[in-house]
C-alpha cells in the first residue's frame, strides 16, 4: 500500500474538520490487562507497546528502558484537586508511568481511513519529575528529559521536549492517498531514571480535514 505521505499539508489557520474517528477516545469505556500482565491495564480498543533496551542516553546500569506500568483512572482514583489535571474529558484518563526508571512506550489504534487530509490531535500533562518535597514537584533540569511524539502509519513528529507538570497538545498531519487501515498513536519517552516519568493522556482525536 501506498505509504501516507511523507511532507505534512499545511490547513487554513482554522480547518473545518469532521467527527472523532478514533475508537473510545476518551478512554471512558472498559479495559484489559494486555498479555495478563497485571501492570498493563489498557483502555478498549488500544494496545501499547514499550522498549527494553540500553537508552543510548548514558552507559550507567539504570540507563536501561524498562516496562512502563498503565492504568485507567476514574474520577474516583484520583483526588478531587487532580480531576482537572489529568482528566480533560469524560470521568476517566489513562496514566502511563514509571517511578525510578527510563521509559519509552506507544499508546495505539487501528483506524480505516478513506484518502484526505487528517490531523490527529494528543492532549497530555507530563507528569516528569526529578524530586518531590513537601508536595512540591521539581522538573529535571535536563528540557529533554522527558518527550513525546505522535505517529501515524509511517510519518510522527518525531520526539518533542515536553513542558513540565502541565498540560501539552501535540499534532500532527497527515495525508493519505488511498483506503488503508493505519496505526495511530502517541509516544513517550523519559530517557532517565528520575523519580517519575509519567504521562495522563485524554480527550485524543483523528479527523479528517472537509
Amino acid at each position: 500500500r501506498p505509504p501516507a505521505t511523507a511532507m505534512p499539508p499545511t490547513l487554513p489557520p482554522d480547518p473545518v474538520l469532521g467527527e472523532n474517528l478514533l475508537p473510545n477516545p476518551s478512554f471512558e469505556g472498559g479495559h484489559y490487562l494486555q498479555n495478563n500482565v497485571a501492570e498493563l491495564q489498557l483502555p478498549e480498543g488500544w494496545r501499547a507497546d514499550y522498549q527494553e533496551s540500553p537508552t543510548g542516553f548514558g552507559g550507567q546500569t539504570w540507563d536501561i528502558y524498562v516496562r512502563p506500568e498503565i492504568r485507567v483512572l476514574s474520577m474516583a482514583a484520583l483526588p478531587p484537586q487532580e480531576h482537572s489535571l489529568y482528566i480533560f474529558d469524560g470521568s476517566q484518563t489513562v496514566k502511563i508511568f514509571k517511578d525510578t526508571g527510563a521509559v519509552s512506550a506507544r499508546l495505539m489504534t487501528d483506524v480505516d481511513l478513506q484518502p484526505g487530509t487528517y490531523v490527529l490531535e494528543v492532549p497530555f500533562f507530563a507528569d516528569v519529575f526529578e524530586s518531590i518535597s513537601n508536595g512540591q514537584k521539581f522538573a529535571p533540569s535536563d528540557p529533554n528529559s522527558g518527550e513525546a511524539m505522535l505517529f501515524a502509519g509511517n510519518t510522527g513528529t518525531g520526539w518533542i521536549a515536553n513542558t513540565y507538570n502541565t498540560r501539552n497538545v501535540l499534532k500532527h498531519t497527515f495525508t493519505l492517498d488511498t483506503a488503508q487501515r493505519i496505526t495511530v498513536g502517541a509516544g513517550f519517552r523519559g530517557r532517565y531514571a528520575i523519580q517519575n516519568n509519567g504521562w495522563f493522556v485524554d480527550n485524543v482525536s483523528l479527523r479528517r480535514w472537509q
